[in-house]
């Protein structure tokens, strides 16, 4: 895998203070290592940019690292409207086959959405994921979100032209949320299906007996916390399970203020799960 794949920035708008996608790298990436093989999933109308320093990170561990991009992201509004959750699980499962060449374990960290399609591949895939690390995870938007979502998602194909204003990401941190790189129009459909893969994915916690590790920030304005790690608690299937919730951060906890917390905690999970090294054969 390779970070061959450069974001467009068709999207951008030259009335916009803060091009989107024009100021830094919101490409795939990849990093070479050894005795784990780790696979990063950003979030929704997100990119790799969010997940690249928790990569970073992860490879000056040691371990491999490859941080995907999901079908229909780091592009215009239009590419996203026309992929749903299926389409960005199939990117998921491209970047995960590719990890499984090498040979290694496989451990897989999504944030918000990713942390469900994470979940999903998890489920799906059994004992050949020896990890799930899940990072703001999206099974629950705020109750009035998923309300306005699913009276939306009864209009029909009227959902399918509408877009809305995207504003700021949900970060504590000022200097990151102004340079952090966004879309200025999200397509209504884009949230509707991550509501539509939250509930499917819902129903196949219990298969996932994987070590997780659930980190969640108290001041979390898009998933509400108290939720979505209460009700990961409870159902996920006999799992061995650590939480760890912040104070400080808000939604996009991988670029924020505890960035450094939240990258030692992955690494620390982890680390565990590599393979033993395998000793080199004695010369007779």
């Amino acid at each position: 895998m390779s970070a061959s794949d450069s974001a467009s920035d068709s999207n951008s708008d030259p009335d916009d203070p803060h091009p989107p996608l024009t100021r830094i790298d919101t490409s795939e990436f990849f990093f070479a290592g050894s005795g784990l093989s780790v696979l990063l999933i950003h979030g929704l109308t997100g990119t790799p940019f969010e997940m690249r320093f928790l990569g970073e990170r992860i490879a000056d561990a040691g371990m491999r690292v490859a941080g995907i991009r999901l079908a229909g992201h780091a592009a215009s509004p239009e590419d996203l409207r026309v992929t749903d959750h299926d389409h960005w699980y199939e990117s998921v499962v491209s970047g995960f086959e590719k990890m499984r060449a090498f040979g290694d374990p496989i451990a897989v960290v999504g944030l918000s959405a990713g942390a469900v399609l994470a979940a999903r591949l998890t489920a799906d895939q059994g004992a050949a994921v020896a990890g799930l690390a899940m990072l703001a995870p999206a099974f629950f938007l705020p109750l009035w979100t998923r309300a306005a979502l699913r009276a939306a998602a009864a209009c029909g194909t009227l959902a399918d032209r509408i877009y809305l204003e995207s504003g700021s990401s949900d970060i504590h941190d000022t200097a990151v949320r102004e340079m952090h790189p966004r879309t200025r129009l999200m397509p209504l459909r884009a949230p509707i299906s991550l509501l539509e893969l939250s509930a499917l994915v819902r129903g196949r916690l219990g298969k996932i007996r994987q070590p997780t590790l659930i980190i969640h920030s108290r001041r979390d304005h898009v998933c509400p916390w108290r939720a979505n790690l209460s009700y990961l608690r409870s159902r996920l299937g006999g799992a061995k399970l650590r939480s760890v919730v912040l104070n400080e951060s808000f939604h996009v906890i991988t670029v924020d203020s505890e960035k450094e917390r939240v990258a030692d905690e992955v690494i620390d999970f982890l680390t565990p799960l590599r393979a033993a090294p395998v000793a080199p054969a004695l010369s007779g």
